[in-house]
C-alpha cells in the first residue's frame, strides 16, 4: 500500500506540474515513457503509453485489459469497478 501512495504522489506531481508549465505538458503528451522515468515512476519493459489529456469538452475513457485468468471474481469486478468509474462524465 505504502508504493501505491507514493505513486500517487508522484503522479500527482507531474499532473501539477503540466497544469502549469505547458512545455512540459506537451513533452508529456509527446514522450511520456521518458517524462514518467523522469519523475520516478517506472514504466515496465516493452509497454508503450499512450497519453491523453481530458478537456472540458473531451473525456477520454480506459477499457482495462482482461484479466489473464479469464474468469472475474465479483470482489475483482468490484476493484476494477472502483477504479475506473468515469465520475468526471457521468451526469445523474
Amino acid at each position: 500500500m505504502e508504493k501505491q501512495k507514493e505513486r500517487q504522489q508522484k503522479w500527482a506531481k507531474v499532473v501539477a506540474r503540466a497544469w502549469t508549465d505547458e512545455g512540459f505538458k506537451q513533452r508529456l503528451l509527446s514522450e511520456p515513457e521518458a517524462v514518467l522515468k523522469e519523475a520516478g515512476l517506472q514504466v515496465a519493459e516493452g509497454v508503450q503509453i499512450n497519453m491523453l489529456e481530458n478537456t472540458n469538452r473531451l473525456a477520454n475513457l480506459v477499457l482495462p485489459a482482461k484479466p489473464a485468468s479469464g474468469d472475474i471474481s465479483e470482489e475483482q469486478l468490484a476493484a476494477i469497478a472502483i477504479r475506473f468509474v468515469p465520475i468526471c462524465v457521468c451526469m445523474d
